[in-house]
């Protein structure tokens, strides 16, 4: 769980890189966003199985659901991956 979290945190925080993110997204037709909302989908479903905290994981969904608005997207990538990576290492 913990490196699943690491991750999908590292992914976020690439496609909240200025341009370079925004780009790929677009270049896909902001099907990547689809795939990290479900990507965090089964991060919730790991983290009820495990006991673990959910709030990366909640955060990640909706995040990734207003993340097509681009300057609002680029930092909510960044806060979203900066969460998951800091529960990631947080979790035992």
């Amino acid at each position: 769980m913990r490196l699943y979290k690491i991750i999908i945190g590292l992914v976020e925080l690439f496609f909240g890189i200025p341009f370079i993110g925004g780009l790929v997204i677009i270049a896909h037709g902001w099907s990547p966003l689809g795939f990290l909302i479900v990507f965090h989908f089964i991060g919730l479903i790991l983290s009820f199985i495990s006991y673990k905290s959910k709030a990366a994981s909640l955060f990640g969904i909706v995040g990734n659901i207003i993340a097509f608005i681009p300057f609002i997207g680029m930092v909510m990538h960044i806060l979203i991956g900066l969460v998951n990576i800091y529960q990631g290492i947080r979790d035992k």
